[in-house]
């Protein structure tokens, strides 16, 4: 990981780094999502970028910086369990950053090689985002509503 860039305070340093799915990438720091405390496995990569690209509508890529093999799907749980509404711990909000933020929850996506209508969906480790500080936690949510493994296409037998 290399890093480029001008001087002035608008003119940022960018980061150029290869990743393994998008090849070389520029950064700008205002960009880095910091996931306090790692996601589960990966207690100490801690710096990734979010990724939206119009084809892969309606999920995103959560980009790894620390490890640039590691790329994860993540989509808005809504979408697919419109009464998704986890209860979320107390200081979570000022934890990220902003106590009055409204916090973004994404799950992470599991798809099976060659089996796309099979994805699922973890609902009981969801990462809560503040958008405006780009500060992320993983959350392990103890509610019997809720699978690590939820569906995302519904089965259609």
């Amino acid at each position: 990981m290399t890093e480029t860039g001008g001087a002035g305070p608008r003119d940022e340093a960018v980061m150029k780094v290869v990743t393994q799915r998008f090849g070389e990438m520029e950064i700008h720091p205002g960009s880095i999502v910091t996931v306090l405390g790692g996601i589960i496995g990966f207690p100490d990569l801690t710096r990734y970028v979010l990724i939206q690209r119009p084809h892969d509508a309606p999920f995103y890529w959560l980009q790894c910086l620390d490890d640039p093999t590691l790329a994860l799907v993540l989509v808005d749980p809504v979408l697919f369990k419109s009464d998704y509404a986890p209860s979320l711990p107390a200081g979570l909000a000022a934890e990220l950053g902003d106590a009055s933020a409204k916090v973004a929850l994404f799950a992470i996506v599991t798809i099976p090689q060659g089996r796309p209508q099979d994805m699922t969906a973890n609902l009981l480790g969801p990462l809560a985002m503040n958008p405006a500080t780009r500060k992320a936690r993983q959350l392990v949510l103890d509610d019997r509503l809720y699978t690590h493994r939820h569906p995302i296409i519904p089965d259609r037998k």
